[in-house]
Formats: C-alpha cells, structure tokens, sequence
C-alpha cells in the first residue's frame, strides 16, 4: 500500500505494517495504542507536549535529544545512564548534598 502526497485520516487496527517506512509525515495528534515499535528507528521527529505513558523503552537509546522541561513520573530507572553517569549515582549525589544542606 503507497499514500504519497495525501491527506487522509488513517483508522489502522489488527494490523501489521512492519518494515514500513514514513518520511515527511505530520502525524501530529496522532494516538498509537498496543503498538510495538520494537527495533524501531524515529528519526528528526517532534515530540512535543506529547504525552507518552505505560511505554516499554528498556535498552533504548537517545541520542542529540531536547528533553528541556520533560517530567518523568513513576518510572523503573534501574540501570538508567544520562551522559554516561548511573542516575541512581545522581540521585544517591542528590539525596547527600540535600541532607548535607540541611534542606
């Protein structure tokens, strides 16, 4: 199946579209719900004020990414690294100079 230069509203269940590729796609508004993006590579893609949520994304990994103002809530970050730095490292760092500070 080809969409090349549509403007369709897509309604896509009990399907499988891997190897699939989108390129210069606005997506915006957009709800992905049961998918696996397993083994998948997103490229240059906007992902502002969205809203992600019960998501698998063990031994993922970002790279030239802007998560200025991202709020991670209720989250399993054991093994986490940030600029290769444990964040259980940071945190425990965090914790110390916090009582050490006496706030």
């Amino acid at each position: 199946m080809e969409l090349h230069d549509r403007r369709d509203v897509l309604d896509v269940r009990s399907a499988i579209v891997s190897n699939s590729s989108f390129d210069d796609v606005n997506m915006s508004n957009t709800r992905f719900h049961n998918v696996n993006l397993s083994v998948s590579t997103i490229l240059r893609a906007n992902l502002s004020n969205a809203k992600v949520e019960d998501v698998n994304l063990s031994n993922a990994h970002f790279t030239n990414v802007n998560m200025s103002n991202v709020k991670i809530e209720n989250a399993e970050v054991a093994g986490m690294m940030i600029n290769g730095i444990s964040l259980g490292d940071l945190l425990k760092a965090y914790e110390t100079a916090k009582t050490a500070g006496g706030n």
